[in-house]
């Protein structure tokens, strides 16, 4: 089969750049463009995004099927198992970018899903599927392919895949202004930690809250936190916060339920130091944020955490528990700086259109 398009394809509606399937393929559409080495590029959102409750992914497959089932000259790259099944159905030659959080079972049950025997078996069916089939597998990160083959809940062990390198996913890079009417600027008197995400076990932010309790003297300045997210560890958190606080009159902190991506991104910018101490963590975007305002960061020895350390600009919680001085002896200015050199070598616009020409070109050669 002589390749003469390659359609970039998911079963999701296109939301914009909100992570997924759906987001990278909106990623993918504004930063590859009409063509890569000279062949085409199509991009396939769902068809319908009406509100038709679950018959609409049904409907899409059927929609799917009917628009390319003819098509022999495309090599298909997908991001959603529903639709690397389909193609597995059809013959058809594609690679899958796989976006959860571990096996999907795994994941549903993390988020609290309950989920029946014929369930589990048809995703189980599913997912064996689609990756088990398809020319190439590919990860958001290193990290979270180890994630999966560990899982007890994995559809394919790793010898049934062609398991290929990952594909990291962007931001989009900005300069944040102070938004009106927003009380925090950068303030030199303390060093400002700053972690985004989730209020769950999975995000680890009570973890990340005892590591600020338990290290608190191992900082260079008195310490000003600012939290944002929402979830169930809400009430504990804000106790564990106000306690810490009371035993340390240097400490300070803000909490916030949400913020816009603009306060936000602001947020990274007047912040020293990101960290997050997750439990589950495939690819964080809000890492790359902080990583792309010049911010040293914190994170947990898990997953998708450890393709961020390119080149040992990231502390990792687990080495500062075998020896607290780590933090004393940290130069942040140049680990702020080489988080940003870092964040441009790997993780920019550039660099997320490299790795797929590279890919391309090479299947290209292989399949031509």
């Amino acid at each position: 089969m002589k390749i003469k398009q390659i359609i970039f394809c998911t079963l999701r509606d296109n939301r914009g750049a909100t992570g997924g399937p759906g987001g990278v393929l909106y990623i993918q559409k504004n930063a590859l463009g009409n063509e890569i080495n000279k062949i085409p590029c199509k991009y396939q959102f769902n068809i319908i995004t009406l509100r038709l409750g679950p018959i609409k992914t049904l409907i899409n497959k059927w929609l799917f099927y009917l628009k390319f089932r003819h098509i022999t000259d495309a090599y298909f790259f997908t991001h959603d198992i529903e639709t690397g099944e389909l193609l597995a159905n059809l013959g058809k030659k594609y690679s899958i970018l796989y976006h959860h959080q571990g096996p999907i079972i795994q994941e549903l049950t993390n988020f609290g899903k309950r989920l029946g025997n014929y369930r589990k078996k048809r995703i189980v069916k599913i997912e064996h599927k689609a990756l088990s089939h398809a020319q190439s597998l590919h990860f958001p990160s290193t990290g979270a392919a180890e994630m999966y083959f560990q899982s007890q809940y994995a559809a394919c062990g790793r010898n049934e895949v062609n398991l290929s390198k990952p594909f990291y996913n962007i931001i989009p890079q900005v300069n944040p202004i102070k938004p009106e009417g927003f009380e925090l600027e950068y303030d030199d008197n303390y060093l400002t930690l700053f972690s985004l995400g989730t209020l769950t076990a999975a995000k680890g932010q009570d973890q990340t809250i005892k590591f600020i309790q338990k290290h608190i003297g191992a900082f260079s300045k008195p310490l000003r936190y600012i939290i944002v997210g929402k979830g169930p560890l809400k009430s504990q958190l804000l106790s564990e916060l106000k306690k810490i606080q009371e035993e340390n009159p240097s400490f300070t902190y803000f909490y916030y339920e949400s913020l816009s991506h603009e306060t936000v991104m602001f947020v990274h910018k007047i912040s020293d130091i990101y960290i997050m101490l997750h439990r589950i963590s495939i690819f964080d975007f809000a890492t790359l944020e902080a990583m792309s305002q010049h911010s040293a960061v914190i994170l947990s020895k898990i997953g998708g955490n450890l393709d961020f350390n390119m080149n040992s600009n990231v502390i990792f919680a687990e080495d500062v528990e075998k020896d607290e001085s780590v933090l004393d002896k940290a130069d942040l200015f140049a680990l702020k700086e080489s988080n940003f050199d870092v964040f441009n070598r790997y993780f920019s616009k550039d660099a997320f259109v490299s790795q797929y020409k590279e890919f391309f070109e090479k299947i290209l050669v292989e399949e031509n």
